[in-house]
């Protein structure tokens, strides 16, 4: 059965329908979760690693497993492990690979579509939103969708990159919603206009997500898996 490593970094921040995903194309998903200083593994040792979303940022003095997964995605890079990053993850990607990540003026927050360049493999949404930060691109990387808030996602040799929520699950954005209210009424999005997003847009972002998830998985090399049905 082919392994990868998800990378979580906190509680309300599952794989969700990554999870689904890897049942249906017999992938073993071994979660390790950062903030609590579990081991991350070789990177020559997984087939793939996802590194998940998190309310902390990378645009620097955040907790020190920030920095060592920074440092352990530079290392996954050199052993050229692919890495699917999703928001703060896409992030530490960038970072890693030498862009730059800043917070934005106001929080992106709630259900969006995008521009893509690769609609094929990167659908334009609908998309779950949810963070502050931004990132420029990393050298050679390659611009695959965009907004109004800027790069939302990027391939750089066999890594994906994206800024919004392909994982999420209507629980997982509930979650948010509680924990993150603040978020909410920040980026001018009322609870109501949130969950009426889910409601509408739920179930075409997940045919999405498997879309792009397939994507990742054919752009890893890992075609086997990608057309498993």
């Amino acid at each position: 059965m082919t392994r990868a490593v998800v990378i979580q970094t906190q509680e309300d921040a599952p794989p969700g329908l990554l999870q689904t995903w890897a049942q249906r194309r017999e992938i073993a998903l071994d979660v390790v979760r950062v903030d609590r200083e579990e081991r991350l593994p070789e990177p020559h040792e997984p087939a793939f690693a996802v590194v998940l979303g998190s309310g902390a940022s990378a645009a620097g003095g955040g907790p020190a497993w920030i920095e060592a997964t920074v440092e352990w995605l530079r290392a996954a890079d050199a052993a050229t492990l692919p890495v699917l990053g999703i928001c703060f993850g896409a992030q530490a990607l960038a970072l890693a690979l030498g862009g730059c990540v800043h917070r934005n003026p106001a929080p992106e927050v709630g259900w969006v579509t995008v521009e893509s360049n690769d609609a094929e493999h990167v659908p334009a949404g609908p998309w779950l939103a949810w963070h502050e930060d931004g990132f420029t691109l990393p050298p050679l990387a390659y611009e695959l969708a965009r907004n109004a808030f800027g790069v939302q996602a990027f391939c750089h040799c066999r890594h994906l990159a994206v800024q919004f929520h392909p994982e999420v699950t209507p629980a997982i954005v509930d979650a948010w919603a509680v924990n993150d209210h603040g978020d909410l009424t920040r980026a001018g999005i009322s609870r109501s206009q949130l969950d009426a997003g889910t409601d509408r847009h739920g179930e075409a972002a997940a045919q999405a997500a498997a879309k792009l998830f397939d994507g990742f998985a054919a752009r890893a090399g890992l075609v086997a898996v990608a057309s498993r049905v």
